[in-house]
């Protein structure tokens, strides 16, 4: 039977921008009415219904519903620009998707509020649709899509809603623009089947009832469908342009730069929404500064004063010197080599240098001994006559590189293969950055330089990287944020066995006060450890036990985890359980059941013995005379008796009651029973020779001699010789 095709999370989602994409580039480039047109404007209908139901369903899993509101108004407020740059004359004051999307969020947030009154989240509810239907870009439908997916108890359920809200807006539509044709209280002259393609949404249903619930293996990043919708908007405005005609090389090139800027700031809240490592503070740190770097540029093409263009050499070479410091803390990062921290601030401070010189050059001449201003492509467009500070920063960056060439070869030829995976990363971000002058060199550009590109292209490198192979990766962090003070010992191993983290208590517990920065591998202890030779280790008095985890991302272990528990209290808990389970609760002896396990196992080892039981007589006159205490002291003191035998030489045995058995380890002479028996009777007699009531002992035993008898076997003969002593007339043993 051929298998049933589904979809997974990411499936759709790429399922929505490629259909969104689709519908955009005919709202660019072909015409509404041609059927081309049409047949790309319904396929486009498919992407509204899917993020809905996203939108459903992020609700209802979130962890965090106000940074989940905050993240998708951040979007909107980014996407406002680039939306009304390609829709101003189709939307006019109108919202993009986005805030639609915000408004249905919202609207689920008053409906599910524990705290509001019905009539709040009535008036809520009703002004949230208000504000929908007067600025939304798709008035309140896609609210009435969201609350659907939300709301409806099954699939089916779900769809029939869907199709009901998807005709009753196609119907309402075609209503009022046929109303508009003579009324005119609308400024778009629509025909009453202008927007029958609506009804398009309903091809999503069949897509989305093959969703399977599972997530998919997202590689570009959680943030890549909020990312690209404000950067595919601000593309096709710029082929659009391009296409009538009506922008300039010059103005191609300034756009470049601020959708760089754009795209660098995208990417940046989302590295900074990953788990904290050191590889992401060096790519939010590199972010950081191309931002710096890029924002140069724009303020040297907007440029038309001397200083304003040493202005932005400062801002650049701010950017782009330190730009490289980030780049190789990241490399020593991935590489795993420990660059000391004078070589760092060394870096930092000659970048400062530079950066200093670049200020002071307008008057020193040091860097540019002069900037001309030229006219080129109809613009100003400055010329640098370079002088000492400019090479010696060109030597500098040759230093830095080649400290992460360094870096890469050493992880070729030593490094793990996770190191070896995010060296090749790192080569293509290093490349890349060299791309942009190869270009410009062949005239492609006409004369624009666009370092821009290259040093963007390194950023989606390393960002790609950091994703794909660096959340987990400095399990330095990982080790800070540990408890450092706690009573468990905790260390942190990386996948080359280099010990990163140890608190106090692992160190003591394993004997080495130094243990960070040294290799496992070289302490017996960690190396068994890891191994999974040792699991539990005692020290001062107390037994931890050893629980090793693994630090894993993208199917690598990128390091481990070593807690050491103490696991004393848990043991003496769990002996206190056992005793408690195989002792009898009044007089301590064993109880029957294990009493039996003990015997039964001498038994089958071998040796001979001898099984004994007795009976107190006259115990009830003794309760009767004195009470329940007075009897339970005489049980007791019976017992203590029984304990003076070591061990090796008696198993105790409470049955219940008065009676109690115990089993002679390898004794079978009868002398020998006869001894011990009498011992035990005349010491219990002697015990309570002065209480009025009288209390002996009668005593059955059973010899395990010239055949091994089973426990079962041995008791009944054992009861059987305790009835006859019982009846002979007491006080007395029967063998």
């Amino acid at each position: 039977m051929r298998e049933r095709i589904t979809f997974n999370k990411l499936d759709l989602q790429l399922i929505a921008i490629g259909a969104m994409l689709i519908d955009h580039i005919a709202w660019a480039i072909v015409d509404f009415w041609s059927p081309v047109g049409q047949i790309m404007h319904v396929i486009g209908r498919l992407t509204i219904p899917i993020m809905c139901y996203f939108i459903a369903e992020g609700f209802k899993k979130t962890h965090n519903l106000s940074k989940y509101i905050k993240r998708l108004a951040a979007f909107y407020v980014v996407s406002i620009i680039p939306f009304y740059l390609f829709f101003s004359e189709e939307y006019g004051y109108r919202q993009n998707i986005i805030f639609d999307h915000l408004i249905s969020l919202l609207i689920l947030t008053v409906l599910e509020h524990q705290t509001l009154k019905r009539w709040q989240k009535a008036l809520l509810t009703a002004l949230l649709f208000a504000v929908s239907a007067i600025i939304g870009g798709w008035p309140i439908t896609p609210a009435l899509f969201t609350l659907i997916f939300y709301y409806g108890k099954t699939f089916k359920q779900q769809a029939k809603w869907f199709i009901g809200v998807n005709v009753l807006t196609v119907a309402v539509v075609a209503f009022l623009s046929a109303l508009n044709q003579s009324l005119y209280f609308a400024r778009y002259d629509w025909t009453w089947y202008d927007r029958a393609y609506l009804l398009g949404f309903m091809l999503a249903l069949p897509i989305l009832a093959r969703y399977n619930g599972e997530k998919g293996n997202n590689t570009l990043g959680r943030y890549f469908f909020y990312g690209f919708y404000p950067v595919h908007l601000l593309v096709l405005t710029l082929f659009r342009c391009l296409a009538s005609g009506s922008v300039s090389n010059y103005t191609i090139y300034l756009w470049l730069h601020i959708v760089s800027l754009l795209i660098v700031f995208i990417m940046l809240v989302g590295v900074l929404q990953a788990r904290a490592s050191r590889m992401q503070s060096a790519v939010v740190m590199f972010l950081v500064l191309e931002s710096f770097y890029i924002v140069g540029f724009i303020i040297e093409i907007l440029s038309t004063e001397i200083e304003t263009i040493y202005m932005a050499c400062v801002v650049e070479y701010f950017g782009e010197l330190l730009m490289l410091v980030a780049f190789l803390i990241f490399a020593s990062e991935c590489g795993r080599i420990k660059i000391p921290l004078f070589i760092y601030i060394a870096h930092v401070l000659v970048a400062f240098i530079l950066v200093y010189s670049v200020a002071t050059s307008i008057d020193t001449g040091f860097f540019y001994s002069d900037i001309l201003l030229t006219e080129f492509d109809g613009h100003t467009k400055a010329e640098y006559i370079h002088y000492t500070g400019y090479y010696i920063s060109v030597v500098y960056i040759c230093v830095v590189i080649a400290e992460m060439l360094f870096i890469m070869i050493n992880s070729l030829i030593k490094g793990t293969k996770i190191e070896k995976r995010r060296v090749g990363m790192l080569f293509g971000a290093l490349m890349f950055i060299w791309i942009p002058y190869t270009v410009t060199l062949t005239g492609i550009t006409g004369g624009y330089e666009v370092p821009v590109i290259g040093v963007l292209g390194a950023a989606v490198f390393l960002t790609l990287c950091f994703y794909k192979y660096g959340t987990l990766d400095s399990v330095a962090i990982v080790s800070e944020s540990a408890l450092a003070k706690a009573e468990e010992g905790v260390i942190i191993i990386d996948d080359r066995l280099l010990v990163t983290f140890s608190n106090a208590t692992a160190a003591k517990i394993v004997g080495d006060d130094s243990l960070v920065n040294s290799n496992a591998g070289n302490n017996e202890t960690l190396q068994n450890i890891v191994e999974g030779r040792l699991t539990e280790i005692e020290y001062d008095g107390k037994v931890y036990e050893i629980r090793v985890e693994q630090l894993k991302h993208a199917s690598y272990t990128q390091g481990y985890t070593i807690w050491l528990l103490d696991a004393t209290k848990h043991r003496e808990l769990l002996e206190e359980v056992n005793n408690i389970a195989n002792h009898d609760a009044l007089t301590g002896l064993y109880n029957r059941r294990h009493f039996k396990e003990l015997v039964t196992a001498e038994i089958e080892c071998g040796p001979r013995g001898t099984l004994v039981i007795s009976d107190m007589d006259n115990f009830k006159a003794v309760n009767d005379t004195y009470g329940h205490k007075k009897g339970d002291s005489v049980l007791v003191g019976f017992a203590s008796i029984l304990m003076e035998y070591p061990e090796d030489i008696l198993y105790p045995c409470r049955i219940g009651g008065d009676e109690f058995m115990f089993y002679l380890r390898g004794v079978t002479k009868h002398s020998q029973i006869e001894k011990i028996i009498s011992e035990i009777m005349e010491k219990f007699t002697e015990k309570y020779a002065h209480d009025s009531v009288k209390c002996t002992l009668s005593v059955g035993a059973a010899v395990n001699e010239e055949k091994a008898l089973e426990f079962s076997e041995l008791y009944k003969v054992a009861d059987k010789k305790l009835y006859i002593a019982k009846e002979s007339g007491k006080n007395m043993y029967v063998i």
